[in-house]
């Protein structure tokens, strides 16, 4: 491992998702949904896949990043929560603050890369990490 392998992109060359695991059943269901984000996004995606749903970092976490989570069949995002909560600026800062914190807590999780239309997703299949964007999100009524 050279020293400016995170620069080159192998920072995200994790083994591939075993195709029969629990994770894999889960993005399975959000598939046309990962597919849509994956188009709209072209950006890096790291999906929690969760028993209730699905969150997804877009971008580059924790440093510059958003995150969408799908709900009851429904896409949220910072911008939706602001728009149907009628968050403030300060209100999504410290959102985005809190979900920046869940990750580097959970930075050590194990990850994996899955392919969704095409586009090579990265897995972090860990129970942990998606109850903790689940309080946080959830906390706001999302």
């Amino acid at each position: 491992m050279g020293l400016f392998d995170g620069l080159r992109g192998k920072k995200d060359d994790y083994p591939a998702l075993d195709p029969n695991s629990q994770a894999a059943a889960r993005l399975a269901k959000h598939s046309e949904r990962l597919q849509d984000l994956a188009k709209r996004a072209k950006d890096r995606l790291e999906a929690v896949p969760s028993e209730e749903g699905l969150f997804v970092y877009i971008g580059k976490p924790p440093k510059q990043f958003g995150v969408v989570w799908y709900d009851n069949g429904e896409e949220h995002s910072f911008i939706s929560v602001m728009k149907d909560k009628g968050l403030s600026a300060e209100q999504i800062q410290n959102l985005s603050d809190e979900l920046r914190d869940v990750y580097t807590t959970h930075q050590e999780e194990p990850r994996y890369s899955f392919l969704v239309g095409g586009q090579k997703l990265v897995v972090t299949p860990a129970p942990p990490l998606a109850e903790d964007l689940r309080k946080v999100i959830g906390a706001i009524g999302a």
